[in-house]
C-alpha cells in the first residue's frame, strides 16, 4: 500500500510473477497473448466488459507483459476500488478462453507484432541482437510478443495450461497506491483475494551464464532507416544473478557515462567533437536473470560508423584507465535519486516500480535501502563495474543503416 492524498484517486496494480522468459522455444508469445485474453470475460463479466465497466465508472485500465512479469492496472475513484478488486480477483480464477475470442485476438496480436516489430527496423535489429547476446532459444533472447509462427499456432489448451500454472494468488503481488489506507486495502484484499484457494507454484529458473561464442556483430540495412545507429550491448549482472554486488555501481556508471546531455559520452561526442547527433548508455538491474548494459550513438551525417566506434572506445578507455571524479559520481547519484523520487510520486510509474522489484525476488527492504546503496557507490566502484562489464567476451555490436542507394 502506497498512500498518497495528492488526488482523490487510487491505482490497483496486480503483477503476476510470470513473463515471456518463462516460455520455451517453439511456444513463444503465450504470456503476452494471455494478457490480451484476460479481457475476454468470465461467468460474471462478459467479454470486453471489464474495460467498459472501468470506463463507465470514470476510470482507466490497461495491462503489460515484460520478460519477467505481467501486470494489470486500474485507476479509479477510491469508492470504486472495491469494484475493480472484485473484478480482478474474478478473472484470476474464472477466465473463459473461447475459440471465437482466440481467433479474433490472434489477428490483433499479429497486427501488434507487425506494427511494433516487423515494420520497425530498429526493433528487428534489437531482436537479432538479443538472440546473440543471451543465446538463441534462451529465455531473454526470445521476443516478448513471440514469433509469428508460434502466435499463429497458439491454441486454447496452451493458453489454459499457462493460465492455471501461473495465475494464482501465491504467484502475484498486489500494489495499491493513492487516496486510501492500508487498513481499507487489507480488508478488501482479504474479502476478494483471500477467498481464492492457494496453489503451489514452481520455482522459476534463468540461465546464470551467457553464450560462449561472444563477441558477435549483427547488422541490418533497411530502406526505411533514416538515421544510422551504432550500439554495443554487454551481458551484465542483475540484482539476482551474476556479480550482483556491482548492480548499484553499474546504475551510476550508466548515468555518469551516457545517461543525460551532461554525461561524458554526450559531451565528448555531441558537444565537443560533434561526431554524433546523440549518445546514450543504459542499464537496469531489475531482472530475474542476467541483464544487459548498452551504449548507443547516432552518428552525425558526415562521420562514419568506424569513426564512431573508435571514439566510443577512446571514451571507455579514458574512464577505465583514468577513473572518474567524486563530483561526477555525486552528480550521477543525485540524478538517479531525483528520477526515483519523481517515479515514486506518480500513481502510474510508482506502483510499477514496486511491482517489478517484488516480482523478481526483491523485497520492500531492498526498495527502501536503494537510496543508501546508490549513495554509497564510490569512484573506485564505478571503474570496477566498468571493467567487469566492458569486456569483449560479453559483447554484441549492432549496426543499423539505410539500405544502399536510399540516402
Amino acid at each position: 500500500m502506497l498512500p498518497s492524498r495528492r488526488a482523490p484517486i487510487v491505482t490497483q496494480v496486480l503483477v503476476y510473477k510470470v513473463g515471456s522468459a518463462d516460455e520455451t522455444f517453439g511456444h513463444t508469445g503465450v504470456a503476452h497473448f494471455l494478457e490480451h485474453m484476460m479481457f475476454k470475460g468470465t461467468d460474471r463479466v462478459a467479454s470486453g466488459e471489464f474495460s467498459r465497466i472501468v470506463s463507465r465508472n470514470g476510470g482507466r485500465d490497461n495491462a503489460y507483459t515484460s520478460f519477467d512479469s505481467t501486470g494489470y492496472h486500474q485507476t479509479v475513484a477510491p469508492d470504486r476500488l472495491d469494484m475493480v478488486m472484485r473484478m480482478e480477483a474474478d478473472r484470476m480464477t474464472g477466465l473463459r478462453i473461447a475459440e471465437r475470442d482466440l481467433v479474433s485476438e490472434r489477428q490483433v496480436v499479429l497486427e501488434e507484432r507487425r506494427s511494433r516489430v516487423d515494420n520497425v527496423p530498429s526493433a528487428l535489429l534489437d531482436e537479432a541482437t538479443r538472440e546473440q547476446l543471451f543465446g538463441r532459444h534462451k529465455p531473454y533472447a526470445m521476443p516478448i510478443i513471440g514469433y509469428v509462427d508460434d502466435i499463429t499456432k497458439l491454441d486454447i489448451t496452451e493458453l489454459a495450461t499457462f493460465y492455471r500454472r501461473f495465475y494464482t494468488p501465491g504467484n502475484a503481488v498486489l500494489i495499491v497506491a493513492g487516496d486510501t489506507t492500508p487498513e481499507a486495502v487489507r480488508k478488501l484484499a482479504e474479502r476478494h483475494y483471500g477467498a481464492i484457494p492457494a496453489r503451489k507454484t514452481e520455482a522459476r529458473r534463468r540461465p546464470a551464464q551467457g553464450p560462449i561464442d561472444l563477441p558477435q556483430r549483427v547488422s541490418r540495412a533497411d530502406a526505411r532507416v533514416v538515421e544510422p545507429r551504432w550500439s554495443c550491448d554487454w551481458l551484465a549482472p542483475s540484482y539476482r544473478v551474476g556479480e550482483t554486488k556491482y548492480a548499484h555501481a553499474l546504475q551510476v556508471l550508466a548515468r555518469l557515462f551516457g545517461g543525460s546531455e551532461t554525461s561524458r559520452l554526450w559531451r565528448a561526442m555531441v558537444v565537443d567533437a560533434k561526431v554524433a547527433l546523440s549518445a546514450w548508455a543504459g542499464y537496469s538491474p531489475v531482472s530475474l536473470g542476467l541483464t544487459s548494459f548498452d551504449i548507443g550513438v547516432h552518428p552525425a551525417p558526415t562521420h562514419t560508423v568506424a569513426e564512431i566506434e573508435a571514439a566510443v572506445t577512446v571514451e571507455m578507455k579514458r574512464l577505465v584507465d583514468g577513473g572518474v571524479t567524486a563530483e561526477e559520481v555525486e552528480r550521477a547519484q543525485n540524478q538517479l535519486l531525483a528520477a526515483a523520487i519523481y517515479a515514486q510520486d506518480s500513481l502510474a510509474s510508482g506502483p510499477r516500480l514496486y511491482g517489478a522489484v517484488l516480482s523478481t525476488g526483491g523485497t520492500m527492504a531492498d526498495i527502501d535501502a536503494w537510496p543508501e546503496r546508490i549513495a554509497a557507490v564510490t569512484p573506485v566502484d564505478v571503474v570496477a563495474a566498468a571493467r567487469l562489464v566492458w569486456r569483449d567476451s560479453g559483447a554484441v555490436v549492432s549496426l543499423l543503416t539505410p539500405a544502399a542507394g536510399t540516402r
